[in-house]
């Protein structure tokens, strides 16, 4: 990454001999860089008002392979020129920045969506989870809490496997399919195969307009996207924990044996404990 150290400046040192188009989305980059961090290359393109061309271009022009590692080489420069945090504090920002991603989500929470996604859930016969690494936990989580309640559910993490998974699916089935920046893209390919089949598809993220989004029939939001250095952090994921317990709990509000199954299986464990 060496190659792409000090890429803001390189970037406000040649702008000015850029192509028009070139120019814009340099100078949209240097407004607001923080921000171009949890843009996928499509999101970026279109608030730039340029294209997806245009993007990967720039990223080569500043010595990035492709818009992933030019995302690293700018995580790695906004980081290296903010201040230092005190010495004691980072516990405190963990918590307090984790705390925020849970009440930002619930400010950006669509509840009719969650009602309309939890309906969805309940109606389905099975449900199949897909999601890659980091995303694979939360999909842990929810196939746990849907376990717990009796709903008949399959976690696919391997994406060869998700992909056999999808392609044989009914349409009495709802994929579940989680992914921070929705543009995972072997993700997307299990998807538009369970699309093929008629299967209704959810999708848990923290990106409201993303590839996968545009694939999905109910979209729910969590605050806090991740950038490349962040991937995996507990403030990146505990926004969608909060949207799992929020469709588990409406779940149970739908229908009550929901919350019998519950008692059977929490009971069930009980023998394990001792």
């Amino acid at each position: 990454m060496s190659e792409n150290e000090n890429l803001l400046l390189r970037l406000r040192q040649g702008v000015s001999g850029y192509s028009p188009t070139q120019q814009k989305l340099g100078e949209f980059v240097l407004n607001d860089p923080a921000k171009v961090l949890y843009l996928t290359i499509t999101e970026l393109a279109r608030e730039s008002d340029t294209s997806e061309a245009s993007v990967t271009r720039l990223c080569r022009t500043l010595g990035c392979k492709g818009y992933n590692e030019f995302k690293m080489a700018l995580a790695l420069d906004i980081q290296q020129g903010q201040p230092a945090q005190q010495s004691g504090d980072e516990i405190d920002n963990v918590v307090n920045e984790s705390v925020q991603a849970l009440q930002d989500t619930a400010k950006l929470l669509d509840r009719a969506m969650l009602e309309k996604a939890a309906l969805a859930l309940h109606q389905a016969h099975a449900v199949q989870i897909y999601g890659v690494a980091a995303s694979a936990i939360l999909g842990e989580y929810l196939h746990y809490k849907l376990l717990r309640l009796g709903k008949p559910a399959q976690l696919f993490s391997d994406m060869h496997r998700a992909a056999m998974n999808a392609a044989t699916l009914s349409k009495e089935t709802l994929v579940v399919a989680i992914s921070s920046s929705g543009s995972t893209r072997d993700l997307l390919h299990v998807v538009k195969l369970a699309r093929k089949r008629g299967v209704p598809v959810l999708v848990l993220s923290n990106t409201p307009r993303s590839p996968l989004g545009s694939l999905s029939d109910f979209q729910l939001v969590a605050a806090k996207p991740e950038g490349p250095l962040s991937a995996g952090a507990l403030n990146a994921k505990v926004g969608v924990m909060l949207l799992v317990e929020l469709l588990t709990t409406s779940l149970i509000a739908l229908d009550e044996s929901y919350s019998n199954v519950s008692q059977q299986t929490a009971s069930a464990t009980l023998p394990l404990l001792l």
